[in-house]
């Protein structure tokens, strides 16, 4: 198959030209704003993820300890709070918990409150690694983005929040 000479040869544009070619009687133009979505995002994660493998996490690793960093001192929650914050089973979140205390990141403590709660704190050690991968991470986050000015970075924040609240997926 030949590529038009007005066409690109590949990318999301290339795409979605094709499609409109193959099925003119298709309205394809959502594809270019997904594709450009999905390239961008998968490009941004790759990045921010070279940089927590630095530190030795992974993104949900990195995920939880946040999570629990961002909630003040004594940065400490139940895993089932953690896991309404990540949208994350409680199944998932107790294979998460024990992996992270194997590292040392995390430790558990029965609430004072009610024995039968377990508490999910931050080690010191979770607390200092967490603030260094978070420096690197914004760094590297901003990097990512210095294509844009400030003022179209609000301007996307604001277009992809309404978009995220219209699909349904609100702040996820």
């Amino acid at each position: 198959m030949t590529v038009a000479a007005n066409m690109p040869a590949d990318g999301v544009e290339a795409t979605v030209q094709r499609w409109g070619a193959q099925r003119p009687d298709l309205d394809v133009s959502p594809m270019s704003v997904i594709g450009w979505l999905t390239t961008a995002s998968r490009q941004i994660e790759r990045r921010l993820s070279t940089v927590l493998t630095d530190y030795g996490l992974q993104s949900w690793e990195f995920d939880v300890l946040a999570t629990l960093r961002t909630d003040g001192e004594p940065y400490e929650m139940c895993p089932g709070t953690i896991g309404g914050h990540l949208r994350v089973s409680n199944s998932a979140m107790t294979n998460r918990i024990n992996r992270l205390e194997e590292a040392g990141l995390v430790e558990r403590h029965f609430s004072q409150q009610n024995r039968r709660i377990i508490i999910i704190r931050l080690s010191e050690r979770g607390i200092e690694l967490t603030d260094r991968a978070m420096e690197c991470y914004l760094n590297e986050g901003k990097n990512a983005l210095q294509a844009l000015t400030s003022q179209e970075v609000d301007q996307l924040c604001g277009l992809l929040r309404k978009l995220s609240a219209e699909t349904g997926t609100g702040s996820e």
